[in-house]
Order: structure tokens, then sequence, then C-alpha cells
């Protein structure tokens, strides 16, 4: 399909997840279990609409995730990232628009508050763990969905479902954390746009980790797939041919 047409549904879409999965997380006020149902169903909704269109990324880890496993070109990657980058943007600008402030745009922030409510000081260990949580998180995520999208197992009609309850798992565990980004044009979006209101303290300051951190869990992702399942395709194909020389 044209590419042009997939950018702009990949724009779309990124701008769809911005605008009501972060305005649920504004308007619940942080709510756990509203929030992560907001990205979850997001998903869920995005993946059956534009989904056959452009493959429904609408995170530039998960491209990244697909042009290192050959599913798309690098072209295409730098395409569908420009496209998410912009449409995420569009989402927080109309989230801003909307509430009529900049300052609680659902951007990420390191937790420094425990389960039994003591408030620590950041620390190099309080940024090293974010930028972890962040990498493994993404890593769940995106492995789930290359494995569920895999066209060897043909289980592509779950998809849309799949990716939408990993999304929600993710977003469990990680607001706790990180607010969970996951998604570095959600995170840097979010950030950026907070920044222009004066707030330089949280997320903007972190910015680097809801970037850099999801680029790797989505790479990571593609590497451990491929080393789990591409092994096991040569096995499966060299028992055959062996099977088969048997036989002969």
């Amino acid at each position: 399909m044209n590419l042009l047409k997939r950018a702009f549904a990949e724009a779309f879409g990124t701008c769809v997840l911005t605008l009501v999965a972060c305005g649920v997380a504004v308007f619940s006020n942080g709510n756990l279990v509203a929030t992560s149902l907001g990205f979850g169903l997001v998903i869920v909704v995005m993946a059956y609409s534009i989904g056959n269109i452009s493959g429904c990324h609408i995170n530039p880890a998960v491209s990244l995730a697909m042009a290192i496993r050959k599913e798309i070109t690098w072209k295409e990657f730098g395409v569908y990232c420009a496209s998410q980058f912009i449409g995420a943007f569009v989402g927080t600008m109309l989230l801003a628009a909307f509430t009529r402030q900049f300052d609680a745009l659902g951007g990420n922030e390191i937790s420094v508050v425990l389960y039994n409510h003591e408030t620590l000081e950041l620390d190099a260990w309080s940024y090293m763990g974010a930028f972890l949580i962040e990498v493994l998180l993404t890593c769940i995520f995106v492995f789930a969905i290359i494995g569920v999208t895999d066209k060897k197992f043909g289980n592509g009609k779950l998809g849309g479902i799949v990716i939408g309850l990993a999304l929600t798992l993710v977003h469990l565990i990680g607001i706790g954390f990180t607010g969970t980004s996951v998604n570095p044009a959600r995170g840097f979006s979010a950030a950026i746009c907070q920044l222009f209101a004066g707030d330089n303290t949280t997320s903007a300051s972190q910015v680097w980790i809801w970037v850099l951190a999801p680029f790797a869990g989505g790479a990571l992702a593609a590497v451990v797939y491929s080393l789990f399942f591409e092994k096991k395709a040569c096995d499966d194909q060299a028992e055959t041919l062996k099977t088969v020389e048997t036989k002969e």
C-alpha cells in the first residue's frame, strides 16, 4: 500500500492513542485501572481499524523491532517514526486545548513513593531503575506483538486483543514506577509540551529515559524473539530434511 497512506494511518493512530489514553490518565487523576484500560482499549480499537493499512505500530519502538526483523524497510521505519512523533504531538496539543493546561498531559515521571508511602529523593539508582523498567516493559510488550503477528503461527485475528491486553498489563505494573512510557513518541511529546509550560523538573528533565529505554526494549525484543523462534524454525527444518533423507 502507498507509503503516504500508511504514514497518515500511523500519525492518526498515534494521535488517537495520545489524546484518548493520556486523556483518561488526566481526567481519572492517574487511576491505575482506568489508565491501564484506556491504553489497552485504544490499541485494540486502532489495531482493528488501521491494522490492515499500516500494521498499526503507532509506536516507534514497535517499528524499530519490525525493521530489525525486516518486516519493514529502514526507509519505512524512518517514515513511520516521523509520522508517529507528529501524531503524538498533535494528540498532546489537542489534549492541552481541551484541558486548557500544559502542565498535566499524561507525561511520565520517576516515582519516589514506595509501597509503604515513604517518599525518597531521586538518586542514581532511581534513574537506572526507571531506565531498566522501561526497557523490560517495552521488551515484554513488543515481544508479545512480534509473537502474535508472526505469520508462521497464524494468530493474526487475535492480534489486536492480545496486544491490547499486553499494553494493559505493562501499564498495570509500570505506572507505579514511571507512569509507563514504552512509547518514545508519546513520552517525548508529553514531556516537551509540559516543558513549554515551564515544567522542567519532572518529565522533561527525564525525557531521555522515555525515548531511549523504549527503543532499547524494542530492539531487545526483536533479538530475543529471533533467538527463541528463528533457531527453533531452523531446527525443525533440519529435522524435516533429516526425516526425508532417512525415508529415501
